[in-house]
């Protein structure tokens, strides 16, 4: 048999139809479609991004974010505002703290460590270098309670961790607070710090 199709038999030769090429109205169709769904994402990401500014603070929108205004932030060196709204969920109030220019959205419960039972923080009626102590705590009860300072920070030694905290930024007059963003606080640890790399001993 042959190499040159007209050697081929008929049976295996293509039909007119496999010139056709496929009707300009469905290209048209499929691109119309591919620039609406793009659209249409478009404009879900850009309502949700402006979100925070549509809504009338103090609001929960989209994306687990409280929208608060910018008068309900202590002066600075203030006493913490807690944050408490009856449909924010529990276990996610918050203190709203200024320091030193800095906003912080301090949780308003903390645990020794990550995943025990928590603790309610509360302000200290008497303060000195301390903001917050712990409270109602059935799981962690040492000789004193633990105290944290203003930015949360462990100001005595039964705190070996300090507060954790919501993500916080600010915009025009409105404070966003994401309360799906929480910053865990490191714990501190009492053991030795190493200072270098020991030289091994000569044989």
């Amino acid at each position: 048999m042959g190499t040159r199709y007209e050697d081929q038999p008929v049976e295996q030769w293509a039909g007119p139809e496999s010139l056709d090429p496929t009707p300009v109205w469905k290209q048209y169709v499929l691109v119309a479609a591919l620039l609406f769904a793009g659209l249409v994402v478009v404009v879900a990401v850009s309502l949700l991004a402006l979100a925070p500014q549509l809504a009338t603070p103090p609001a929960l929108v989209a994306g687990d974010r409280l929208v608060l205004a910018a008068a309900d932030l202590p002066a600075d060196g203030a006493s913490g505002r807690l944050v408490d709204y009856p449909w924010l969920g529990d276990g996610r109030a918050f203190y709203l703290v200024r320091a030193g220019g800095d906003v912080l959205a301090l949780r308003a419960t903390w645990a020794p460590r990550p995943g025990d039972p928590e603790c309610r923080v509360a302000p200290l009626t008497v303060r000195e270098r301390a903001e917050f102590g712990t409270r109602d705590c059935e799981a962690f009860r040492p000789a004193e309670q633990a105290t944290f300072d203003l930015l949360g920070n462990p100001a005595n030694a039964p705190a070996t961790r300090g507060l954790d905290r919501y993500l916080v930024s600010m915009s025009g007059d409105r404070i966003i607070v994401n309360l799906s963003r929480v910053i865990m606080a490191a714990e501190r640890t009492s053991g030795p710090v190493p200072t270098g790399i020991p030289t091994p001993r000569a044989p």
